[in-house]
């Protein structure tokens, strides 16, 4: 996994957890690594991926000594909830613009029309279901956001 992927895998978990009821809650970076896709991966690209997050402004939280730079528990920011979104509907952009399925670009549509949050969701899940619809549609629109270039 490419660090934009981890950045938004943690961006994503802390969206879904605002949005969830459980607004201006810090979470630990070990829940997070516990409860996403993030369990195999090297924990101190984690770690710096955490730090790159919170020096960009897109999560916040308390720093302790000692830490690498990054906060041990961490909250998405406003930046950082714009960014998601941002993300979730570039995808939604390109795969509309480069599927010729009518049965995918149906679905698409659909799930373009839905609230926001259900929007994030479904079409996140999508993208991993279907990862071979969309080989270069989510990473286009990782790296573009999420490799400071945003």
């Amino acid at each position: 996994m490419e660090p934009p992927e981890i950045r938004f895998q943690i961006l994503y978990y802390l969206y879904n957890k605002y949005y969830g009821g459980q607004t201006g809650k810090l979470h630990s970076a070990e829940k997070i690594i516990q409860e996403t896709e993030l369990k195999n991966i090297d924990r101190n690209l984690i770690n710096g991926d955490i730090a790159y997050l919170y020096s960009s402004d897109l999560v916040t939280g308390k720093r302790s000594i000692g830490n690498g730079g990054y906060p041990p528990s961490i909250i998405i920011t406003n930046k950082g909830i714009d960014l998601v979104e941002n993300i979730i509907n570039e995808i939604i952009v390109n795969i509309l613009n480069q599927q010729d399925n009518r049965i995918v670009k149906n679905k698409i549509e659909l799930i373009a029309k839905s609230d926001q949050r259900t929007r994030i969701t479904k079409i996140w899940g999508y993208v991993k279901e279907k990862p071979e619809l969309f080989v270069n549609i989510g990473e286009k629109a990782l790296k573009l956001f999420l490799s400071g270039g945003y």
